[in-house]
């Protein structure tokens, strides 16, 4: 079957002969004689095409008020075309205005071929428009996991501009440079460029650059040819050329060579790399680069490139620390405890602006990760949550960072070896930023700026134990 097809028509031999026709094509046709049979039909039927006269004897409604009542009230996309004689010119625009996808008039003009064509121009038509909403269907569908997923939580005025930033320069499809403390949110800031970005749907991809050692920077980035180095069994391409009209993030960005940088650089300016081993090839890739360090080290040119900061210093945008968001950690304790409920315990009644001043009397250095992982702590490890729950573990890590901070150093100080107190503070201080980061040793080595195999060696030396973890 080519489609469905439902006439309305008052002259029932006309009718019949054009459905005969159409049936012989191999459509599907029923008949109509007045407005009341037509609409009760309509919605079971559910036409590709409606073929429509004007003038219907006996009818409550005529034809241009039946398609009035189409384009207001009905939410299927029907193609009408209207077959007609003796209609005025105004009546005729008034046709095109309410919407109908072609008018033929009755008479010694009228041919059958024609409205054959005319009848498969407006399926194709409909097929290709229902295609077309099916993929902005599955564009906002998709939009909306990506939000729940990377939720940019916060109505802080810092945030709100940090927000701004973005959408004006994703939306004009500009690389971004994101900077900020660790923990505060840059993988979330870097999805939310994405999903206002003009490129959202193409290739996207993260890349830990402090987790690349300098031999397989270039490999990962650009590519190889078979053959180019001794392991280089097979072809390979690299993440920049995977994300060519797509997006590519670059995390910890400063962890990579001055030399990398400046293979980084010309692909910008040029949109080409340098494949290992083999030639030159154009690219169009959009980077959002991300780092811990602050401005002052981004402009050490020992450590990022002067001529690639210059390029990108007018597309800074700096992550405030939650210390400085105010309200927000309110908004984000919410979220975490909602979340987290779930999975681990029942909260009792909570009145979470109760707890703002408490929540804001800590400095919160690992930030919104630093936040995630207390309430993940507090929720295993209590069968319910409320505010004194909530300020009993507060207080305890308050207690715990005073006695672990600058102003206790003595602690140290009291340990007469020199290589016994550095491993002693070495391991408090590895055990705190293990636990800011749920034990993940890749994203610790990255935020303390190590190698994670030195990392692995330090851990086992010093015998550190995840139990040995507190909130």
């Amino acid at each position: 079957m080519k489609g469905k097809i439902l006439i309305l028509e008052d002259d029932v031999v006309l009718s019949e002969q054009i459905a005969n026709i159409m049936r012989h094509y191999e459509y599907e046709v029923l008949l109509t004689v007045n407005s009341d049979q037509f609409f009760e039909i309509l919605r079971n039927f559910q036409p590709d095409v409606i073929l429509l006269d004007v003038y219907l004897v006996g009818s409550r409604l005529n034809g241009i008020q039946v398609l009035k009542h189409l384009r207001n009230n009905m939410d299927l996309n029907y193609k009408v075309i209207v077959i007609s004689g003796e209609v005025t010119s105004s009546q005729i625009n008034e046709i095109r205005a309410l919407g109908a996808y072609h008018f033929i008039e009755k008479g010694s003009a009228f041919s059958i071929n024609q409205l054959l064509l005319h009848i498969e121009n407006a399926i194709t038509l409909k097929k290709q428009e229902e295609e077309h909403i099916g993929l902005q269907i599955e564009y906002i569908n998709l939009k909306k996991q990506y939000t729940r997923s990377f939720p940019f939580i916060g109505e802080s005025t810092a945030i709100k501009k940090v927000r701004e930033q973005i959408i004006r320069l994703a939306t004009v499809d500009e690389d971004i440079f994101l900077i900020g403390e660790t923990g505060t949110g840059k993988e979330i800031a870097a999805n939310y460029y994405y999903i206002y970005s003009p490129r959202f749907g193409k290739p996207f991809h993260t890349v830990n650059c402090s987790a690349l050692s300098e031999s397989l920077i270039e490999s990962e980035l650009f590519g190889h040819i078979k053959g180019s180095f001794t392991s280089a069994d097979r072809n390979k391409i690299g993440f920049f050329e995977e994300c060519t009209n797509g997006v590519l993030f670059l995390d910890e960005v400063t962890n990579l060579s001055l030399m990398s940088q400046s293979k980084i650089l010309r692909a910008i300016e040029n949109k080409e790399i340098q494949i290992v081993g083999g030639n030159l090839k154009k690219v169009n890739t959009r980077l959002i680069f991300a780092s811990n360090a602050g401005l002052e080290k981004l402009s050490d040119q020992s450590v990022f490139r002067k001529d690639l900061f210059y390029r990108i210093e007018g597309n800074i945008i700096e992550l405030p620390p939650l210390r400085e968001r105010d309200d927000d950690i309110l908004l984000l304790i919410c979220y975490f405890l909602t979340n987290f409920s779930s999975q681990y315990s029942v909260m009792d009644q909570l009145d979470l602006p109760a707890l703002k001043n408490d929540l804001l009397s800590y400095s919160w250095p690992g930030n919104i990760r630093e936040l995630r992982n207390f309430c993940k702590f507090i929720m295993i490890n209590e069968n319910r949550i409320n505010n004194s729950i909530i300020k009993k573990h507060l207080s305890q890590k308050i207690s715990h960072a005073h006695y672990s901070g600058d102003s206790n150093m003595e602690r140290y100080m009291r340990i007469d070896n020199l290589k016994d107190s550095v491993a002693s503070f070495e391991r408090d201080y590895l055990l705190h930023h293990l636990q800011l980061n749920e034990w993940n040793v890749s994203q610790t080595a990255q935020s303390i700026g190590i190698e994670r195999t030195t990392l692995y060696k330090k851990i086992k030396t010093l015998g550190i134990n995840q139990s040995d973890m507190e909130s």
